[in-house]
């Protein structure tokens, strides 16, 4: 800091008009302990970094410091500071940072591959296809037909009868044509290993990938305890299972009006979540109403994740899951070189380079969030843009002309697995932390620690 102005009170602070003079003004009031940062990009070191503010590279210094987000003004930061990051929060000495870009999204594990080959267009013929090992697809092709002509009618047969195997829930099963090979790729998404599962019947042959793992049916054997198949979140009333509060915001407002309606007795302490309606006014949560004075006190007390907690998902660490998995490879059906866990992947490919500097935030110097971290990041962001100056830390992402991070506009991958088929995101609509699907796309937003 440049400058100190040191008051006695409040009043004494108000009444100074010179104390704007510097563009790095700050203000100490004595009767309250309280720093106040009048000035315009106020930079401070790591002892006084706090949410929201702009963690920069200074050129001059040599190292990284920070911006507070209140002074922060993009037009006017000088080209010496270079930022790198925005502070989401502390843990003691420890500062957490979160991306400035990379909002983008990825699998969390990699999707199942499988070719056809071995048929004859110029004559035409027919293809019959076994899935999950109980319901054929049979495809017909004309003499003559392209290789993208029997792509399409594999999705056609994969679309159609008394299945639909193009969705998740069953597979999540697609063609395309690899015109280099001559032959028909099929792509599963899907997180139920026996919906994943396909045979040539009749009218083609099928060949796996050397490495026929299904990542995303398949515990990745490095996140878990050893012999742990499933991870949870304990909410604050000592209920355990893959889902808890997270948003404070959008969690009242979703379970507000899409809460359980109940028809026997809640007592607290119970996994149920009931809805405004029904705390107020049912017979069956009367104990509810007997130990909150309102819906958002029940609400938060009974249903928002434990934080700091001593059990399941909360106690994983970021750095150390991707680290494990974020650098593992296959040899995709194509024979492209593919990370088996994209989401950690791509966190671990993030990194911010100042020219002709280093400030160990390069690439490999980030990381896929943990479930406490992800919380930590989210607990408190606001839903709108409109709202952006009551949340410090979306106030200077937006500042700054960087991605913002609305609770309500997207879910984010965390690197802590749930089980064989799922793995911790923030679930925009609910507000909730939950155990999801490795299947689908997905955020991502690397963060790291100073």
């Amino acid at each position: 800091m440049s400058q100190v102005n040191k008051y006695a009170d409040r009043a004494a602070y108000a009444s100074d008009t010179n104390r704007l003079s510097t563009l790095s003004a700050v203000s100490l009031i004595a009767s309250d302990n309280e720093l106040i940062y009048d000035g315009v990009n106020v930079v401070v070191g790591k002892d006084a970094a706090a949410a929201g503010d702009c963690a920069v590279y200074d050129k001059t210094a040599g190292a990284i410091r920070f911006v507070k987000g209140e002074t922060l003004s993009a037009a006017q930061l000088p080209g010496s500071l270079a930022p790198l990051a925005v502070v989401y929060a502390r843990q003691g000495d420890k500062v957490l940072i979160v991306s400035l870009d990379n909002s983008t999204i990825f699998l969390w594990a990699a999707s199942y591959e499988v070719a056809l080959s071995g048929f004859d267009l110029p004559a035409g013929g027919t293809i019959v296809l076994k899935f999950a090992d109980t319901y054929e697809k049979t495809i017909t092709y004309t003499a003559g037909a392209t290789l993208s002509d029997l792509a399409a009618a594999v999705n056609t047969a994969l679309r159609t009868g008394d299945v639909n195997l193009s969705v998740t829930d069953r597979g999540g099963w697609s063609a395309a044509a690899d015109d280099t090979t001559g032959r028909v790729v099929l792509t599963s998404n899907g997180y139920a290993k026996s919906w994943t599962t396909v045979e040539a019947v009749s009218g083609a042959t099928l060949t796996t990938r050397t490495d026929d793992t299904n990542y995303q049916a398949a515990l990745t054997g490095l996140l878990l305890d050893e012999g742990q198949t499933v991870e949870y979140v304990r909410r604050r009333n000592g209920v355990s299972g893959t889902r808890a509060g997270m948003n404070s915001e959008m969690f009242l407002q979703y379970y507000s009006a899409n809460g359980t309606v109940p028809t026997s007795n809640v007592p607290p302490g119970s996994a149920t979540i009931v809805n405004q309606a029904s705390f107020e006014t049912s017979e069956f949560c009367a104990e509810l109403r007997a130990a909150y004075a309102d819906y958002a006190s029940y609400l938060f007390g009974e249903h928002m994740a434990q934080y700091p907690s001593a059990y399941g998902a909360m106690l994983r660490d970021g750095r150390t899951n991707t680290a494990k998995i974020g650098r593992l490879r296959f040899t995709d059906i194509y024979g492209q070189s593919k990370p088996c866990y994209p989401a950690a992947a791509a966190a671990l490919e993030y990194g911010v380079a100042v020219e002709g500097e280093t400030t160990g935030l390069e690439a490999g110097g980030w990381w896929l969030p943990s479930v406490e971290e992800l919380y930590l990041l989210l607990h408190d962001r606001v839903l709108t843009a409109d709202d952006v100056e009551r949340d410090p830390v979306n106030r200077t992402l937006v500042r700054l002309g960087k991605a913002t991070l609305l609770a309500n506009a997207s879910s984010y991958w965390t690197s802590c697995e749930g089980d064989l088929g799922a793995a911790f995101i923030s679930y925009r609509f609910e507000g909730v932390l939950f155990s999801y699907v490795k299947c689908i796309t997905q955020h991502v937003r690397p963060v790291s620690a100073l």
